[in-house]
């Protein structure tokens, strides 16, 4: 079962019990300079494209799904966590 950090040909690999996962950057940076960031074993970023290839494409996934940039930008809208002054208005 892979553990921690790996370096694979020129690219780095971060894995916890056999998943990739990294919770403060990519769990993968390849040679070429992609980057792809993964939670638990699945593609996942919330805060920007969860892939950023080296010549500037991107690919924004949330769960392991892929979404277009507007999709991803909804998701995020819808589960912002509310403020404080907001849960209020709600519960009173």
């Amino acid at each position: 079962m892979k553990n921690g950090l790996i370096i694979t040909d020129g690219g780095k690999e971060w894995w916890i019990k056999g998943k990739l996962h990294r919770e403060d950057g990519p769990a993968i940076e390849y040679a070429n300079g992609n980057k792809s960031w993964w939670i638990n074993g699945k593609r996942h970023r919330e805060d920007g494209p969860a892939i950023e290839f080296a010549d500037g494409d991107k690919e924004w996934w949330i769960n392991d799904e892929e979404l277009t940039k507007q999709e991803f930008n909804k998701w995020i809208e819808d589960n912002k966590p509310i403020g404080m002054t907001r849960f209020l208005e709600i519960i009173y």
